[in-house]
């Protein structure tokens, strides 16, 4: 009992109030995460990494893996294509297009949330000289 009871409290227990970083790096998530959850940078870094290697993993195995409430990331296979006969658009001389073997392509499928939540996004414009 005392165990289950040490566990209610710790998920109880009120978490800091962190505010998210600025710019989106590999250190600064690190960062928000330890400030986040209490724990030293060092370990929330093996956690994030250990994720990674686990959907990684999983991908390479050929599964589809779920990446939270993002979609799910898998390995699609390309099919082969065969020589063809082309056109030069600029000059419309005939060119022979080689053939391609198949490959095996990653992919990532976003989820109908997440597009939901997509749309609602500040982006900012990197053609204007304000988005830069």
């Amino acid at each position: 009992m005392a165990k289950e009871s040490k566990k209610a409290a710790a998920k109880n227990a009120p978490r800091p109030n962190v505010p998210f970083p600025d710019k989106f790096t590999a250190q600064t998530i690190v960062k928000y995460i330890s400030e986040k959850n209490d724990l030293p940078k060092a370990v929330a870094n093996r956690i994030i990494e250990d994720v990674f290697d686990v959907i990684n993993a999983g991908v390479l195995n050929g599964a589809r893996v779920p990446v939270g409430k993002f979609g799910k990331m898998f390995i699609k296979v390309k099919p082969a294509t065969k020589e063809r006969i082309g056109r030069n658009p600029l000059t419309g001389q005939e060119i022979t297009i080689a053939a391609k073997k198949a490959t095996k392509v990653p992919k990532f499928t976003f989820s109908k949330s997440y597009k939901q939540v997509a749309l609602t996004a500040n982006v900012k414009d990197k053609s204007s000289p304000e988005g830069n």
